[in-house]
Protein backbone atom coordinates (compact mmCIF):
# COMPACT_ATOMS: atom_id res chain seq x y z
CA UNK A 1 0.00 0.00 0.00
CA UNK A 2 2.38 2.18 0.35
CA UNK A 3 4.77 3.28 -2.66
CA UNK A 4 8.84 4.52 -2.45
CA UNK A 5 9.58 7.62 -4.72
CA UNK A 6 13.22 8.48 -5.90
CA UNK A 7 12.28 12.70 -5.76
CA UNK A 8 15.35 14.64 -7.58
CA UNK A 9 16.45 17.50 -4.96
CA UNK A 10 16.12 19.87 -7.85
CA UNK A 11 12.54 19.35 -8.60
CA UNK A 12 11.16 20.99 -5.43
CA UNK A 13 13.56 23.76 -4.80
CA UNK A 14 12.67 26.50 -7.35
CA UNK A 15 10.48 28.63 -4.71
CA UNK A 16 9.06 27.51 -1.16
CA UNK A 17 5.79 26.69 -2.41
CA UNK A 18 7.03 24.34 -4.90
CA UNK A 19 8.61 22.47 -1.75
CA UNK A 20 5.41 22.38 0.29
CA UNK A 21 3.18 21.74 -2.69
CA UNK A 22 5.56 18.16 -3.37
CA UNK A 23 6.56 17.24 0.24
CA UNK A 24 2.82 17.31 1.34
CA UNK A 25 2.08 14.93 -1.13
CA UNK A 26 3.85 12.29 1.02
CA UNK A 27 4.14 10.01 4.29
CA UNK A 28 3.22 6.67 5.35
CA UNK A 29 -0.02 7.48 5.66
CA UNK A 30 -0.28 9.29 2.24
CA UNK A 31 1.09 5.73 0.76
CA UNK A 32 3.74 7.17 -0.25
CA UNK A 33 7.57 8.06 0.75
CA UNK A 34 10.39 9.61 -0.91
CA UNK A 35 12.98 7.86 -0.44
CA UNK A 36 15.94 8.86 1.42
CA UNK A 37 18.47 8.22 -1.54
CA UNK A 38 20.95 9.12 -1.84
CA UNK A 39 21.74 9.30 1.82
CA UNK A 40 22.69 12.72 1.72
CA UNK A 41 19.18 13.88 -0.04
CA UNK A 42 18.33 16.27 2.67
CA UNK A 43 21.49 17.82 2.12
CA UNK A 44 20.78 18.00 -1.69
CA UNK A 45 18.45 19.40 -1.33
CA UNK A 46 19.79 22.32 0.85
CA UNK A 47 22.59 22.84 -1.94
CA UNK A 48 19.78 23.07 -4.90
CA UNK A 49 17.61 25.85 -2.71
CA UNK A 50 20.68 27.63 -1.90
CA UNK A 51 22.09 27.65 -5.14
CA UNK A 52 18.16 28.98 -6.23
CA UNK A 53 17.88 31.26 -3.00
CA UNK A 54 21.20 32.65 -1.84
CA UNK A 55 20.69 35.26 0.61
CA UNK A 56 16.29 35.16 0.37
CA UNK A 57 14.13 34.45 3.08
CA UNK A 58 12.93 31.57 0.68
CA UNK A 59 16.16 29.68 1.43
CA UNK A 60 16.01 29.56 5.18
CA UNK A 61 11.77 28.85 4.26
CA UNK A 62 13.07 25.67 2.59
CA UNK A 63 15.92 24.55 5.28
CA UNK A 64 12.92 25.36 7.96
CA UNK A 65 10.26 23.25 6.57
CA UNK A 66 12.59 20.13 5.54
CA UNK A 67 14.37 19.87 8.78
CA UNK A 68 10.33 19.13 9.85
CA UNK A 69 10.54 16.09 7.54
CA UNK A 70 10.12 13.27 9.95
CA UNK A 71 11.00 9.47 8.91
CA UNK A 72 7.95 8.73 7.76
CA UNK A 73 8.26 11.34 4.71
CA UNK A 74 12.23 10.55 3.99
CA UNK A 75 11.87 7.34 4.31
CA UNK A 76 15.14 5.31 4.83
CA UNK A 77 15.05 1.79 3.41
CA UNK A 78 18.72 1.33 3.68
CA UNK A 79 19.82 1.75 -0.28
CA UNK A 80 23.09 2.62 -1.54
CA UNK A 81 23.89 5.77 -2.45
CA UNK A 82 25.85 4.90 -5.81
CA UNK A 83 28.16 6.72 -7.49
CA UNK A 84 29.06 9.97 -6.14
CA UNK A 85 30.75 11.54 -9.32
CA UNK A 86 27.48 10.82 -11.43
CA UNK A 87 24.31 13.03 -11.34
CA UNK A 88 21.56 12.72 -9.43
CA UNK A 89 19.48 11.10 -12.36
CA UNK A 90 22.35 8.22 -13.22
CA UNK A 91 22.41 7.61 -10.03
CA UNK A 92 18.81 7.15 -9.32
CA UNK A 93 18.58 4.56 -12.47
CA UNK A 94 21.56 2.59 -11.97
CA UNK A 95 19.36 2.22 -7.96
CA UNK A 96 16.33 1.58 -9.60
CA UNK A 97 17.71 -1.18 -11.89
CA UNK A 98 19.27 -2.80 -8.97
CA UNK A 99 15.80 -2.66 -6.78
CA UNK A 100 12.98 -0.27 -8.53
CA UNK A 101 11.30 2.59 -6.94
CA UNK A 102 7.90 3.21 -7.47
CA UNK A 103 8.79 5.61 -10.40
CA UNK A 104 11.43 8.35 -10.77
CA UNK A 105 10.66 11.87 -10.11
CA UNK A 106 12.87 14.30 -12.40
CA UNK A 107 13.34 17.84 -12.36
CA UNK A 108 13.71 17.82 -16.40
CA UNK A 109 12.62 15.16 -19.21
CA UNK A 110 14.19 11.97 -19.55
CA UNK A 111 13.26 9.34 -21.95
CA UNK A 112 12.32 6.30 -19.38
CA UNK A 113 8.96 4.79 -18.86
CA UNK A 114 9.48 5.08 -15.08
CA UNK A 115 10.58 8.28 -15.20
CA UNK A 116 8.06 11.26 -14.38
CA UNK A 117 8.92 15.00 -14.69
CA UNK A 118 7.45 17.09 -12.33
CA UNK A 119 5.11 18.61 -14.22
CA UNK A 120 3.29 15.58 -14.17
CA UNK A 121 3.06 14.96 -10.61
CA UNK A 122 -0.96 15.07 -9.71
CA UNK A 123 -3.46 12.54 -7.95
CA UNK A 124 -5.10 11.77 -11.63
CA UNK A 125 -1.49 10.29 -12.29
CA UNK A 126 -1.79 6.23 -12.09
CA UNK A 127 1.73 5.75 -11.08
CA UNK A 128 1.71 8.58 -8.55
CA UNK A 129 -2.19 7.51 -7.36
CA UNK A 130 -1.89 5.87 -3.97
CA UNK A 131 -4.42 3.59 -2.08
CA UNK A 132 -4.78 4.38 1.48
CA UNK A 133 -7.35 2.22 2.18
CA UNK A 134 -8.04 -1.11 0.40
CA UNK A 135 -10.19 -4.54 0.21
CA UNK A 136 -8.16 -7.73 0.10
CA UNK A 137 -9.24 -11.26 0.75
CA UNK A 138 -8.30 -12.70 4.29
CA UNK A 139 -5.20 -14.55 3.10
CA UNK A 140 -2.29 -14.33 5.15
CA UNK A 141 -0.25 -13.27 2.56
CA UNK A 142 -2.85 -10.45 1.73
CA UNK A 143 -3.22 -9.35 5.30
CA UNK A 144 0.43 -8.85 6.18
CA UNK A 145 1.51 -7.64 2.37
CA UNK A 146 -0.39 -4.53 2.97
CA UNK A 147 2.08 -3.73 6.06
CA UNK A 148 4.61 -5.40 4.26
CA UNK A 149 6.98 -2.72 3.42
CA UNK A 150 6.94 -1.02 6.94
CA UNK A 151 7.20 -4.41 8.30
CA UNK A 152 10.54 -4.75 6.39
CA UNK A 153 11.33 -1.58 7.64
CA UNK A 154 10.73 -1.71 11.08
CA UNK A 155 13.02 -2.34 14.25
CA UNK A 156 9.45 -3.04 16.63
CA UNK A 157 6.25 -4.72 15.05
CA UNK A 158 3.01 -4.12 17.65
CA UNK A 159 0.22 -6.12 16.39
CA UNK A 160 -2.69 -5.67 18.38
CA UNK A 161 -5.42 -7.74 18.24
CA UNK A 162 -7.60 -9.00 21.69
CA UNK A 163 -8.35 -12.68 20.49
CA UNK A 164 -4.67 -13.38 18.90
CA UNK A 165 -3.78 -16.92 19.20
CA UNK A 166 -0.86 -18.83 18.04
CA UNK A 167 -2.93 -22.16 18.76
CA UNK A 168 -5.39 -21.00 16.31
CA UNK A 169 -3.95 -21.93 12.45
CA UNK A 170 -5.60 -18.30 11.55
CA UNK A 171 -3.81 -16.65 13.64
CA UNK A 172 -0.49 -18.78 13.52
CA UNK A 173 -0.31 -18.25 8.90
CA UNK A 174 -0.18 -13.91 8.94
CA UNK A 175 2.54 -14.47 12.36
CA UNK A 176 4.41 -16.92 10.07
CA UNK A 177 4.24 -14.47 6.98
CA UNK A 178 5.36 -11.68 9.08
CA UNK A 179 8.60 -13.90 9.66
CA UNK A 180 9.31 -14.18 6.10
CA UNK A 181 9.56 -10.94 5.90
CA UNK A 182 12.68 -10.57 8.62
CA UNK A 183 15.19 -12.80 7.66
CA UNK A 184 18.11 -10.91 8.80
CA UNK A 185 16.51 -8.36 10.54
CA UNK A 186 16.79 -7.12 14.22
CA UNK A 187 13.39 -6.93 15.48
CA UNK A 188 10.87 -7.42 18.06
CA UNK A 189 7.41 -8.25 17.40
CA UNK A 190 5.23 -7.33 20.17
CA UNK A 191 1.31 -9.23 20.41
CA UNK A 192 -0.89 -6.90 22.22
CA UNK A 193 -4.14 -9.22 23.13
CA UNK A 194 -6.48 -9.65 25.93
CA UNK A 195 -6.12 -11.59 29.09
CA UNK A 196 -9.19 -13.38 28.54
CA UNK A 197 -7.22 -16.86 29.06
CA UNK A 198 -5.69 -17.38 32.01
CA UNK A 199 -1.66 -15.81 31.46
CA UNK A 200 0.05 -19.08 32.20
CA UNK A 201 -1.84 -20.95 28.98
CA UNK A 202 -1.11 -18.14 27.02
CA UNK A 203 2.21 -18.04 27.57
CA UNK A 204 2.69 -22.26 27.30
CA UNK A 205 0.98 -21.33 23.57
CA UNK A 206 2.67 -18.85 22.81
CA UNK A 207 6.09 -20.61 23.84
CA UNK A 208 5.55 -23.17 21.34
CA UNK A 209 5.50 -21.29 18.10
CA UNK A 210 8.64 -19.13 19.56
CA UNK A 211 10.75 -21.56 17.74
CA UNK A 212 9.32 -20.16 14.27
CA UNK A 213 11.81 -16.89 14.55
CA UNK A 214 14.11 -16.06 12.84
CA UNK A 215 17.47 -15.38 13.87
CA UNK A 216 17.59 -11.77 15.32
CA UNK A 217 13.82 -11.80 15.91
CA UNK A 218 12.52 -11.47 19.25
CA UNK A 219 9.06 -11.96 20.55
CA UNK A 220 6.96 -10.28 23.35
CA UNK A 221 3.22 -11.17 24.85
CA UNK A 222 1.66 -8.45 26.75
CA UNK A 223 -1.67 -8.71 28.33
CA UNK A 224 -5.13 -6.35 28.76
CA UNK A 225 -7.50 -6.23 30.51
CA UNK A 226 -10.54 -7.24 27.78
CA UNK A 227 -12.86 -4.38 27.84
CA UNK A 228 -9.49 -2.18 27.42
CA UNK A 229 -8.61 -3.42 23.96
CA UNK A 230 -11.01 -3.56 20.53
CA UNK A 231 -9.38 -2.14 17.55
CA UNK A 232 -6.61 -4.68 15.29
CA UNK A 233 -3.45 -2.92 14.29
CA UNK A 234 0.32 -3.33 13.22
CA UNK A 235 2.25 -0.55 14.34
CA UNK A 236 5.90 0.46 13.77
CA UNK A 237 7.81 3.29 14.82
CA UNK A 238 6.95 4.96 11.10
CA UNK A 239 3.33 4.01 10.33
CA UNK A 240 0.22 1.87 10.93
CA UNK A 241 -2.27 0.04 9.49
CA UNK A 242 -6.16 -0.57 10.71
CA UNK A 243 -7.70 -3.81 10.29
CA UNK A 244 -11.74 -4.43 10.42
CA UNK A 245 -11.89 -8.07 11.19
CA UNK A 246 -8.45 -8.78 12.84
CA UNK A 247 -5.28 -10.21 12.50
CA UNK A 248 -6.33 -13.37 11.41
CA UNK A 249 -6.73 -15.01 7.88
CA UNK A 250 -10.06 -17.11 6.39
CA UNK A 251 -7.72 -19.41 4.72
CA UNK A 252 -10.04 -22.40 6.11
CA UNK A 253 -13.38 -20.75 5.03
CA UNK A 254 -15.98 -20.08 7.91
CA UNK A 255 -15.64 -16.13 8.15
CA UNK A 256 -15.51 -13.22 6.41
CA UNK A 257 -14.05 -13.56 3.09
CA UNK A 258 -12.41 -10.04 2.47
CA UNK A 259 -10.71 -7.87 5.03
CA UNK A 260 -10.37 -3.70 4.76
CA UNK A 261 -7.19 -2.17 5.55
CA UNK A 262 -6.66 1.68 6.73
CA UNK A 263 -3.47 3.08 6.39
CA UNK A 264 -3.47 5.54 9.89
CA UNK A 265 -2.82 8.84 10.20
CA UNK A 266 0.25 10.08 11.87
CA UNK A 267 -1.54 11.84 14.78
CA UNK A 268 -3.60 8.50 15.59
CA UNK A 269 -1.13 6.23 15.13
CA UNK A 270 1.53 8.21 17.24
CA UNK A 271 -1.50 8.11 19.96
CA UNK A 272 -1.89 3.76 19.71
CA UNK A 273 1.82 3.61 19.42
CA UNK A 274 2.19 5.57 23.00
CA UNK A 275 -1.07 3.76 24.24
CA UNK A 276 0.78 0.42 23.51
CA UNK A 277 4.44 1.41 24.38
CA UNK A 278 3.41 1.69 28.44
CA UNK A 279 2.92 -1.99 29.49
CA UNK A 280 5.74 -4.74 30.48
CA UNK A 281 6.10 -7.89 28.43
CA UNK A 282 4.66 -10.99 30.49
CA UNK A 283 6.89 -13.26 28.43
CA UNK A 284 9.25 -12.53 25.83
CA UNK A 285 11.39 -14.96 23.75
CA UNK A 286 14.11 -15.70 23.05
Amino acid sequence: MIKEFALDPEAITSSYREFCYFTEKFGVSQGRVISAFPRKWRKMVCESALREHQGKVEFSRIVERLNKLGGDIVFDTGRPSGDGSQAWIDRALAEHARRPFAAIISATAVDHPDVLQKDEIDEENPRFRSARQRAVPRTAKALVGCAGFLIRHARIIKIVDPHFDLAKPRYLRPLEQIASLLQGNQVTVEIHRSDEIAEDELIRRFQQYAALLPAGVKMQLHLYEKTQMHNRFILTERGGLIYGVGLCDNEDGGGAPDEEVILMETEIRDARWNHYSKTLPVASWP
